[in-house]
């Protein structure tokens, strides 16, 4: 009977430590599922976080590409004697992404015209002006004038010659000038690269891009794109050469230059063409550098000896010399480049 008693009073302690564990159990369970809870909530609100960082992404995207969209862009150009390649030169800006081209016809009086190869088809892209003829400064009156009658109509204005093809690395015209590296840019700068004439005499009916596709030259010369809506703004040869001060002149990638001349803040011009640069034809084949050379350039007076003879010392710089390149300016010009063949 004694032992009995004292079994029926162990049994509490064992019931009192099962119910104890029991709470335990319970205890942890009830924690586990606050962690398992509050993990759920952390993965929803990491799922929330990228949904709103992904819409946040696709609606600047397409706000970029509605501003890019939007953006209106001109190129004014300058030609003479072009006219066996001016219609490759506005169906390449016009799939660029020009809106409108303006072109100043420099021909000769009597001779052929532009509007002889832009017809009535390219009235929506081209707008062609004859008016230049007695003009000294051509070029300069062409770009300065383009620019004022237009400025308050584009975004943009490109300033090349009809032998200046603008290229854009790895993107759009119009992506290229919205980008937020040019937001403080009024002037950039783009610099050349020649293209060579490939060791060809004569002209053929091929492009340019499959005539002169050899290494192009890289050059420290450029020449510009110019932000709209500028007032007093007079533009040279290559560059703006007047407007207010608070203007800021670019690089192509967007670096702040010292002054429109192209100088950064050291004082020194660096070649860059890490988003942009012009493959400049220059030359092409050496009979049409030495017709160039004879009909003189839209931008100085025309029999000026000495600035053509600066041409030609380009020529032999650029370009592999050779005996029947020799021999066709003998011919042409009368000029003997014999000790020049390399």
């Amino acid at each position: 009977m004694k032992y009995f008693l004292q079994k029926q009073k162990k049994k509490p302690k064992k019931l009192l430590k099962n119910k104890d564990n029991l709470v335990l159990k319970h205890k942890k369970r009830k924690k586990k599922s606050k962690k398992i809870l509050l993990k759920t909530f952390n993965i929803y609100i990491l799922i929330y976080k990228i949904f709103v960082l992904l819409f946040l992404l696709i609606y600047s995207l397409l706000s970029f590409q509605k501003k890019a969209k939007e953006l209106k862009v001109a190129l004014c150009t300058i030609g003479k004697q072009e006219n066996l390649y001016v219609k490759e030169y506005v169906n390449y800006y016009i799939n660029l992404g020009v809106d409108h081209i303006f072109i100043y016809d420099d021909n000769d009086i009597n001779t052929e015209k532009i509007s002889d190869v832009i017809g009535p088809s390219y009235n929506k892209y081209v707008t062609i002006y004859e008016n230049i003829k007695d003009r000294i400064k051509k070029q300069k009156h062409a770009f300065t004038d383009c620019y004022h009658n237009n400025k308050d109509k584009y975004d943009w204005f490109i300033m090349f010659d009809m032998d200046e093809y603008l290229y854009i690395v790895n993107n759009t015209l119009k992506n290229y000038l919205s980008s937020s590296i040019l937001n403080e840019c009024d002037y950039i700068r783009i610099h050349w690269k020649l293209a060579t004439d490939n060791n060809l005499l004569h002209y053929d009916n091929r492009s340019l891009f499959e005539r002169f596709n050899s290494s192009r030259l890289k050059s420290y010369f450029t020449k510009s794109i110019i932000r709209g809506h500028i007032s007093n703004l007079t533009y040279g040869v290559h560059h703006v050469i007047g407007s207010p001060i608070n203007k800021i002149s670019c690089t192509n990638n967007g670096i702040k230059l010292l002054n429109h001349k192209g100088y950064d803040k050291n004082g020194v011009v660096k070649i860059n063409t890490q988003y942009a640069y012009i493959i400049h034809f220059c030359y092409k084949s050496t009979e049409e550098f030495i017709k160039k050379y004879k009909r003189g350039y839209s931008n100085w007076l025309k029999n000026n000896r000495l600035e053509l003879w600066a041409k030609i010392n380009e020529y032999v710089r650029d370009n592999k010399m050779t005996k029947e390149k020799v021999d066709l300016f003998k011919k042409e010009l009368n000029i003997d480049l014999s000790k020049k063949l390399k």
